[in-house]
């Protein structure tokens, strides 16, 4: 064999050599491997991109269950594949406003979050309410139907917070004292830090066209005006006990596009009662510190997860 001989079988070699590792690389990814190139940034964006997997990458009962109802700033967490969480509960509200004494229930609060994937979660919410100015007469009616996803985005890494979008609309069901008579939309970012063991500071910003139909919210005639509540809240966490946590909030609402706008701003505290990993009870009051606020709150209720 000549040397050019041998360089050409070289050369042959090398050439197949790339070509079996260049197959090789584009081999597809199975769920059990990651592919680099095109794992999404965002947790749901992986879930959507495996859409049809039979198989789990968490399991949600190896945490206790976490509500979204107690307090003004939900959680980052979403329920889980499979997993169907009801939450349900009573408030109070009590304003004194230039010699008018106001009074509002809502109950039951029911909010109903299916899990659809690891990180997508499905939700409807629906509750009534009953407002009273002195001894006057009684607005009371159902509130629009709300529904929406909410979406895992993000872990804790470092500064990065565990973080969720929930995607929000209304559907015009509700009596006429509260229903805004059409489609609403609204978007929350929530975002938390676990600072250390047993602590964590929390919080979200969003907005809502027509304050979801809130009966709280809304104008006197619901439908007739258009604007928008933008919301903002910050809220520390903390672990009392195994079966006892505790929080304190400061959230805010503020109206844009109304002839007179309003700035509605509260400090919440609330506490937690774990009977079980998947029964939890709570309780809580606020108090208003702007001029439109309420001048107190408080309610009561619960979690169970199926």
């Amino acid at each position: 064999m000549t040397r050019n001989d041998r360089f050409g079988l070289v050369i042959l070699i090398m050439v197949l050599l790339s070509g079996q590792r260049t197959v090789a690389a584009q081999e597809p990814c199975s769920d059990a491997c990651v592919d680099p190139i095109r794992e999404p940034r965002l947790k749901f964006l992986d879930d959507l991109w495996h859409l049809g997997r039979t198989n789990s990458y968490r399991n949600p009962y190896e945490e206790r269950i976490e509500t979204d109802r107690h307090d003004f700033t939900q959680s980052p967490t979403t329920v889980g594949r499979g997993v169907a969480q009801l939450e349900a509960g009573y408030t109070f509200f009590y304003r004194d406003h230039e010699d008018e004494i106001e009074r509002a229930h809502t109950t039951p609060e029911v909010l109903v979050r299916l899990g659809l994937s690891d990180d997508i979660e499905f939700r409807l919410r629906w509750t009534y309410a009953w407002e009273a100015v002195d001894e006057g007469e009684i607005a009371e009616s159902a509130e629009d139907l709300r529904w929406g996803f909410k979406l895992r985005a993000t872990d804790q890494d470092a500064w990065i917070p565990e973080s969720a979008l929930e995607l929000r609309f209304t559907v015009p069901t509700g009596g006429s004292d509260f229903s805004t008579r059409q489609v609403e939309a609204g978007l929350d970012y929530i975002y938390g830090w676990q600072i250390v063991e047993g602590w964590e500071l929390y919080g979200s910003t969003g907005f809502g066209t027509q304050a979801w139909g809130d009966f709280g919210l809304v104008p006197e005639e619901p439908a007739s005006d258009r604007f928008i509540a933008w919301t903002q809240s910050l809220a520390l966490g903390t672990e009392i006990t195994e079966q006892i946590t505790m929080y304190q909030e400061f959230f805010g609402i503020f109206s844009y596009g109304l002839q007179d706008d309003y700035a509605e701003v509260y400090f919440n505290v609330g506490v937690d009662f774990y009977a079980t990993s998947n029964l939890v009870l709570d309780v809580r009051s606020g108090v208003g510190i702007t001029p439109d606020a309420d001048d107190f709150f408080a309610g009561v209720g619960g979690g169970y997860r199926f």
